[in-house]
């Protein structure tokens, strides 16, 4: 009986040690983030968007901005995900003439979601330009990606409605 579960033991343990070694090399992906990291490069077009106002007529605490995009791996690619945000400006500076915004952004991407979550500052009122940048950390994840953290950063395009989106997931 002894020798029978040391045998099984003495499997186990070599089922183990050849999983362990082999997950690394299974795993692996391009990456040209952190070492041990994991980075995706994909497109968001943004197909709708939506301002909201909570209070006064004009930029204010609580106003709202909603956006629908599509996500491709290309530019101008086939949709493999949707991605949906919200900002909130939470503060203002009418002699600086700037806001700062609360941006969520709930990803969703072949094999679950992405949840993501950060700070902007733009002028008053106003929406992103062409070559604005940001980058969100990266709050959770479902499916695939449950677990998941990292950092997300987006740069709107010269078209105005495009955002290159690096996503760089750390392990």
């Amino acid at each position: 009986m002894i020798l029978r579960n040391s045998r099984r033991f003495g499997l186990v343990v070599i089922a183990l040690v050849v999983c362990i070694a082999g997950a690394p090399v299974v795993n692996a992906a391009p990456s040209s983030g952190p070492k041990g990291s994991t980075t995706m490069v994909l497109y968001a077009e943004n197909r709708g968007i939506a301002r909201i106002e909570n209070n006064a007529q004009g930029p204010d605490n609580g106003d709202l901005v909603h956006r629908e995009l599509a996500l491709s791996k290309t530019l101008k690619g086939a949709v493999i995900g949707v991605s949906y945000s919200q900002s909130e400006i939470i503060a203002y500076n009418p002699e600086a003439k700037t806001d700062m915004r609360r941006v969520d952004i709930e990803t969703a991407l072949p094999g679950g979601w992405l949840f993501f979550r950060g700070m902007s500052k733009l002028p008053i009122g106003s929406l992103p330009q062409p070559g604005w940048t940001d980058t969100y950390a990266v709050i959770g994840g479902t499916g695939k990606y449950a677990g998941a953290r990292g950092y997300e950063r987006l740069t709107l395009l010269t078209d105005g409605k495009t955002f290159k989106v690096v996503i760089t997931l750390l392990s």
